[in-house]
């Protein structure tokens, strides 16, 4: 099911119904199954058995405060509420398959996860890559949605719109104190190192992301969320600690590409399907199609 169809199923519910049994005049609260995205690219990298052949050259970390809901809190109001966002958000995120939720699953259903922040808490850099996708129609426009922030009973409309000119105006920039930013906690690992790099000893590396993958590999970049608070039924608010690395071979230690390269193999380029080789990334492209569809 399409997010957009969710969202449209979550207009109609009440907290009764969101959260409770069906009655004949009241919709079925969308049951979650969760399981790992398929499509997922992102493995935690320091949880990977290989990461003990390398040494970090670099580390940085950072922690940041957001608020975690699942779509059940479309029809809520008050501050543990996103129903001053439930219709706009539809227009932004229905375009785009679920970025997933925290570690790659995909909880399905209602229990799909948004986090919301403050815009200006966020670095600058990751505020201009998201201006950047917007202005650009990048591959990452629409996984963050930016809005003015609501006032009490006030609902949003359109996204903030983002200036042409680069870099923004001071006069555009010194209003990020009233926006909000709402989005899967699968998006952020796409700019992970944005959200860390400022300030630390290897910034100019980490602000680099075509050095920054889910594979580890000498003089690559990783990072993970390695760690966030659980929000609760009565209190939203996480915290959520970002760590990036810029990753350095061990000596005596070869890494596993250079391996796969000398011996003419090519890692995880087919599976075996009821015994007969298929490509991975015809099944991938059937996995994000689902997903896709059923967002």
């Amino acid at each position: 099911m399409r997010l957009d169809a969710l969202l449209a199923a979550a207009m109609l519910a009440t907290t009764a119904t969101a959260i409770g049994p069906a009655t004949p005049d009241k919709p079925v609260r969308l049951p979650g199954k969760p399981e790992k995205m398929a499509t997922w690219r992102w493995p935690n990298p320091f949880a990977s058995p290989r990461y003990a052949k390398y040494t970090p050259a670099c580390e940085a970390k950072a922690t940041f405060p957001a608020r975690e809901h699942s779509l059940d809190d479309l029809s809520e109001t008050g501050r543990n509420g996103l129903i001053a966002f439930r219709d706009a958000l539809r227009s932004v995120f229905a375009a785009r398959e679920y970025p997933g939720s925290w570690d790659g699953i995909d909880p399905h259903g209602y229990d799909r996860r948004l986090l919301i922040m403050d815009y200006d808490s966020m670095p600058l850099k990751v505020r201009e890559w998201i201006e950047e996708q917007e202005r650009s129609d990048g591959p990452g426009k629409g996984l963050f949605a930016v809005y003015g922030r609501p006032g009490p009973g006030q609902r949003v409309g359109d996204t903030v719109p983002v200036p042409k000119e680069v870099p923004v105006s001071e006069e555009y920039r010194a209003k990020d104190d009233r926006r909000v930013v709402l989005f899967a906690p699968g998006a952020i690992h796409e700019i992970l190192p944005l959200w860390v790099a400022e300030g630390s000893d290897c910034e100019e590396s980490l602000l680099d992301l075509s050095k920054y993958s889910g594979k580890l590999a000498d003089g690559g970049v990783v990072a993970y969320p390695v760690h966030h608070t659980p929000a609760t039924f009565t209190n939203r608010d996480i915290e959520i600690q970002i760590k990036a690395q810029v990753l350095k071979l061990k000596e005596g230690e070869v890494d596993e590409d250079v391996m796969e390269i000398a011996d003419g193999t090519e890692a995880e380029t087919a599976e075996k399907v009821d015994g007969k080789e298929e490509p991975k990334s015809d099944k991938a492209d059937e996995t994000k199609s689902a997903a896709k569809d059923e967002l």
